[in-house]
């Protein structure tokens, strides 16, 4: 029998085409593989957002969607925006709100709702709350306030005595011989935050009488040759600067320096203010209703 000496070439080079086949096989990357790494990811274009939009898909949901896509995977998200691409967005009736999304899917910050009271954020100014403060080197240390309504008729000796020449007066009254607010300094410094449709020449500054079991000041007098009057009396009321310094906050200084004593800052509601001629007739009390904000200096 007589061999064929074309059968081993034929059987090497079909081995050789199997080998390189088999090894082509292992280079080229499978579909499983293709997906691990990304390389099948499925692109979001322009198609993905008019489907939705024919779907009748909200905004709302469109841009969410968008914003999710830009934020996972940004190499997936291929938008197109230019001029023609827009023209055919409009054409499928996509919303102008989802495009300006498309065009810069950056959400906006967030909104920083603003209070009914304008708000401060400076350092070197006490927080935006009603009331007064005392600065102590860097810290503002709120004055605590209290209402005043407590009164009581003085003077009735003098004007039994003087057979009713002599006034009597209204004193507004406040518990305790001595505030909790204690102030460590002689010339302090106080702030104050006042409300809104006021300011600060609605307060007075106050040297109170202190007495055995609390503390008064005088807001209004009845009776006498001068006949009545009204508001705080005028001999106890300490000068003060005001000085305009933010939306409704004023920095208060003072003149001289305070002796050791109670003091208070007296905004009162109605007349309120320093003791005035009679108005009213002989019996023309004071004002005892507003607030306080009482304070105790220090020998």
């Amino acid at each position: 029998m007589t061999s064929n000496p074309a059968t081993p070439n034929l059987a090497s080079a079909l081995k050789i085409s199997l080998t390189a086949l088999f090894a082509l096989c292992l280079l080229a990357p499978s579909p499983v593989f293709g997906q691990q790494e990304g390389s099948f990811q499925k692109r979001f274009t322009n198609q993905d957002i008019i489907e939705m939009a024919k779907l009748g898909l909200s905004e709302d949901v469109i841009i969410a969607k968008i914003r999710a896509a830009t934020a996972s995977n940004p190499e997936s998200v291929r938008l197109d925006t230019s001029i023609e691409a827009l023209g055919s967005l409009k054409v499928a009736n996509v919303p102008d709100s989802v495009i300006k999304v498309m065009i810069n899917p950056t959400p906006p910050p967030a909104a920083v709702v603003a209070g009914a009271n304008p708000m401060t954020m400076d350092p070197n100014l006490p927080p935006p709350e009603v009331g007064v403060y005392w600065k102590s080197g860097a810290k503002f240390i709120l004055v605590e306030g209290r209402a005043v309504t407590n009164t009581k008729t003085g003077g009735k000796a003098g004007s039994f005595f003087t057979n009713g020449l002599r006034n009597q007066h209204w004193d507004a009254t406040i518990e305790g011989p001595i505030s909790k607010n204690l102030v460590r300094d002689h010339h302090p410094t106080f702030y104050l935050y006042v409300n809104e449709g006021t300011d600060s020449s609605d307060y007075t500054l106050l040297r109170l009488n202190k007495k055995s079991d609390h503390r008064e000041f005088q807001i209004g007098s009845f009776g006498g040759i001068t006949g009545g009057k009204s508001g705080v009396k005028q001999d106890k009321e300490v000068r003060i600067s005001s000085e305009h310094v933010g939306i409704r906050m004023y920095k208060l200084t003072l003149d001289g320096d305070l002796k050791a004593g109670e003091y208070g800052f007296f905004m009162g509601t109605g007349q309120g203010n320093t003791m005035a001629g009679a108005h009213g007739g002989n019996r023309s009390g004071g004002s005892a209703s507003g607030r306080i904000y009482d304070f105790s200096i220090l020998e």
